[in-house]
């Protein structure tokens, strides 16, 4: 479906866009830490919204 070049560069957009974020919400985390209390409640509750997701979509096939 997608060539080996296609999917390289996907994991290195990828990944580069996830280290880029992550440091942003880290610096910004510093400067105003009341603008992110219960961040990590959301990003856990995330996760586990998508592995759901996945596992019913497994369970259902």
């Amino acid at each position: 479906m997608f060539t080996s070049g296609q999917q390289l560069f996907a994991l290195f957009f990828i990944t580069v866009f996830v280290i880029a974020i992550g440091y942003q919400f880290y610096q910004d985390h510093k400067k105003n830490k009341a603008l992110f209390k219960g961040t990590y409640l959301v990003l856990i509750a995330v996760i586990v919204l998508m592995v759901g997701y996945v596992l019913l979509n497994k369970a259902f096939r």
